[in-house]
């Protein structure tokens, strides 16, 4: 396989939409994670269907990413992301002020 073909395969892997479930210090919430790779630069969004934040300062290291991501509400939470996407499944975990929240899911 080319290197080309080997990046392509790795881009593939991780862009796209995920159904995700974040641990949160409140709880559970469910969202859609949105991520898109140009390089080794990773973009997107979260979103629960009430709110939308965008990702920023996102990197992809095969299927290792990195991402953060600032709330406002229910209160301003600024959060740093990392997560292993292994098939058609994402965990990570999201450090925030308040300590850390885990995630998981499935590509939708």
């Amino acid at each position: 396989m080319s290197a080309q073909s080997l990046l392509r395969l790795k881009i593939r892997m991780v862009q796209g939409k995920w159904n995700v479930t974040i641990n949160t210090p409140m709880g559970e919430r469910t969202g859609v994670l949105e991520l898109h790779v140009q390089g080794k630069t990773l973009t997107g969004s979260l979103s629960d269907g009430e709110h939308q934040v965008a990702i920023t300062d996102g990197k992809v290291d095969g299927s290792n990413l990195q991402w953060q991501a600032k709330i406002t509400k229910p209160m301003r939470l600024s959060f740093k992301f990392t997560a292993l996407v292994e098939g058609d499944r994402i965990s990570g975990a999201a450090r925030h002020m308040l300590g850390t929240a885990t995630f998981s899911g499935t590509r939708a």
